[in-house]
């Protein structure tokens, strides 16, 4: 099987794909009702997991979509899994991406399902993702260990705990039966298949699932096939958006050198692909992240041939999701720090980077080991986590703080006319900031208790670190429960600030009461709009502007030590992340003070707003190098900077790259944009399909946006341009 025929069929694999389109898959919702129906009395851990069971063993499996690996979530590629336990509903972010996929349920749903799970649904579309489980448990032990480990706790603790672990053991032992029926599958397969690269495709499949996930896997092939199944049957079991593919270039080390460079590449794109088709929500299911490269807490580089293949295979594929993360540290392999400079400049969007220093701080400074802290991986957007260990830093139960929101409530409301001057308007907005944090904490605390108790997932559960020792769901039994916020608008209220200090306080270009009254009206005069806009600019390395960003966060960290001191347990981290959230934020945000007009989006990232970067890319980020990542975004932020083609070659890529994360920086996102290019690609997407970008917190073909989104992009390359 060599390299180049492999490469052939994985492009033809990936055309297919692209091309598919929506459709929505009934066999798990029926599958999951008919064992309810029969388990419904059983403690409710018991009842996911015999749920689990009945959907693997009768589910039907697809082996010709992608020959090269097992593993499917719905009976065909891009038919939406639904998730019956968490009920029938649409994500906003997907529907806003994919307007034409609004109302793909309407009428799919038979009446029976609706009303059997009318008062059974716990909420949502799906269970928490925003995750990463524990593969190298996966690939070097197998679950067969792990069922010996619950095995050996099995009379421990209470009842309730040794029941928690008798559903994690039929879990277990339902994947294992999983991979099996792949087996049998693969193989009849290959006995019907003529051509002898899918039949021998078909056979080796066959092969690797008679022996993983059950037991250790013995070459690079029967790794990435047991994190494949694995992968998969987390989304089976419930959990949705942003299930991480972690560190598998670290896990899957000791098969690093296994053949040639093609074959290797188009192996892994082949796994890559495999991930792609999960379908819950279709085409709109994102963020399963692979993160590669970085340094251990020794500074020794983990960089091997598997990060060059994951980074080529991103390149090969351009499909935008699985994205791939390169960590970044002073010690990487040179080529596979030239080689990400050079997709970049070329406009590919990948790798996302993330600088390892700052990051593995922020996770020591709240508790976590150092070993384990330097194992961290992106579980989301740009959400971070470490592999089996923790996860609730990204999934923010506990809720967001929407700066811009937050400071609209105390301008427009009655007594804002009393502020006397920007000390009283940070006080009367810390305030209020503090209140909104302490209830979502409350909430978000019994919103974790009620959905381990309602909807556990003991699969996913049994592959997190001491879950199986504590007999635990894993929203309650993980090594390290960091709980986590939130946070957008930082751009947008940081220039609103400077626009009221600047305007009305400095200035004295107008009163407050003149400025209130213009954002109730949508800035119907523009006078004031005008002065808004004059005023100084975060992004713009600009102290009148910058200070009120670093203001807005050592605020939000006051706010969030108190709420930690009230509630108790671990510090908090904190999370800047936005997928396509400032669209929607845009939507429920009255004009503001920065001059933005009512309902339209926020900052895309914590950069620039777009069009008011002045001073170029250097300046951007050294304002955001004055926000002190590893103190103040343990949780992350997404940053992007978009540069015009003629200035992003490697030689000036890679310096900038290396000043920002040498002086502290955490995450960068380079998009390389041509606007002529885009609005070519807009009139004529068949002729653009390879054109990659990144818009916020996720990737994507810019053919594949929507018309909202490219027209982002255009402003964004129009700006970069200037």
């Amino acid at each position: 099987m060599t390299g180049a025929a492999v490469t052939d069929r994985v492009r033809a694999i990936r055309d297919a794909l692209v091309a598919t389109e929506d459709t929505v898959c009934l066999q798990r919702a029926r599958l999951v009702t008919e064992a309810w129906r029969e388990h419904e009395g059983e403690p409710p851990s018991l009842r996911s997991a015999l749920s689990f069971a009945h959907v693997l063993a009768h589910m039907d499996l697809d082996v010709r979509s992608n020959p090269f690996f097992a593993g499917n979530t719905s009976s065909r590629p891009r038919a939406w899994m639904l998730i019956p336990e968490h009920g029938f509903s649409n994500d906003t972010q997907v529907v806003l991406e994919h307007p034409h996929l609004g109302n793909i349920l309407d009428g799919q749903v038979p009446e029976e399902l609706l009303a059997f799970w009318q008062n059974r649904s716990f909420g949502g579309c799906c269970a928490i993702g925003h995750l990463a489980v524990d593969l190298d448990a996966v690939v070097h032990r197998g679950l067969e260990a792990l069922i010996a480990e619950v095995d050996a706790h099995r009379d421990e603790g209470t009842e309730e705990q040794q029941v928690y672990r008798q559903a994690m053991r039929i879990a277990l032992q339902a994947v294992i039966d999983w991979a099996q029926r792949y087996a049998e599958a693969a193989a009849e397969a290959a006995e019907d298949e003529s051509d002898p690269l899918l039949r021998e495709a078909h056979l080796r499949v066959a092969e690797a699932c008679r022996r993983v996930p059950a037991r250790p896997a013995r070459n690079l092939f029967e790794g990435l096939q047991a994190i494949a199944l694995v992968h998969l049957a987390i989304a089976i079991e419930g959990h949705g958006m942003s299930v991480s593919v972690g560190l598998p270039d670290r896990v899957l080390g000791p098969f690093a050198d296994e053949g040639d460079v093609e074959t290797g590449t188009a192996l892994v794109a082949a796994f890559m692909l495999k991930i792609a088709v999960n379908s819950i929500l279709g085409r709109g299911y994102k963020s399963l992240t692979i993160t590669v490269g970085g340094a251990d807490h020794e500074g020794r580089d983990c960089s091997n041939a598997l990060t060059r293949h994951f980074i080529e295979a991103a390149n090969l594929l351009r499909i935008g999701d699985p994205p791939v993360f390169l960590r970044w540290h002073a010690n990487l392999d040179p080529q596979v720090r030239r080689r990400a400079v050079e997709l970049l400049g070329q406009g590919l969007s990948m790798p996302l980077l993330v600088n390892d220093a700052p990051t593995a701080e922020g996770f020591i400074s709240v508790g976590v080991a150092p070993e384990d802290a330097w194992e961290f991986c992106v579980i989301g957007c740009n959400e971070l986590g470490i592999p089996g260990r923790s996860m609730e830093s990204a999934t923010a139960l506990v809720g967001s703080i929407q700066y811009l929101g937050l400071l609209n409530d105390v301008l427009l409301a009655p007594e804002a006319e009393q502020v006397s001057d920007m000390t009283d308007l940070l006080r009367r907005l810390e305030q209020h900031t503090l209140e909104r944090a302490m209830q979502m904490r409350e909430q978000g605390e019994r919103h974790r208790l009620r959905m381990a108790a309602q909807v556990p997932t003991p699969f996913t559960s049994a592959l997190m670190r001491g879950c199986i020792a504590r007999g635990e769901d894993l929203l309650t039994g993980m090594e390290y429960r960091l709980p986590g916020v939130y946070e957008r608008g930082l751009t947008n209220a940081a220039n609103a600030l400077a626009a009221i200090e600047h305007s009305v306080f400095q200035e004295g270009a107008l009163t407050l009461r003149e400025l209130t009254a213009a954002m109730q009206s949508d800035f119907a005069e523009g006078r004031v709009r005008e002065l808004l806009l004059a005023a100084p600019k975060w992004g713009n390395d600009d102290p009148r502007a910058d200070r009120w960003a670093v203001e807005l966060v050592a605020m939000r960290e006051r706010v969030l030590d108190e709420v930690d001191a009230h509630f108790g347990g671990r510090r908090h981290m904190s999370c800047h992340v936005v997928r396509s959230l400032h669209h929607v934020d845009g939507k429920r945000i009255a004009a503001s003070a920065d001059g933005r007009h009512a309902w339209k989006p926020v900052a895309d990232s914590i950069g620039a707003q777009t069009g008011t970067a002045r001073e170029g890319p250097t300046a951007i980020l050294k304002s955001v190098l004055k926000l002190d990542a590893a103190s103040n975004y343990r949780g992350g932020y997404n940053l992007n900077l978009t540069l015009a083609p003629p200035v992003a070659k490697p030689d000036v890529l890679l310096p900038l790259i290396e000043a920002f994360f040498g002086a502290g920086g955490q995450e960068l996102q380079v998009g390389v944009l041509d606007a002529a290019t885009l609005r070519a690609a807009q009139r004529e997407p068949d002729r653009y399909g390879d054109l990659m970008v990144r818009v916020a917190g996720f990737s994507g073909r810019f053919v594949d946006l929507s018309l909202t989104e490219q027209d982002e992009l255009i402003e964004r390359a129009e700006a970069a341009r200037a």
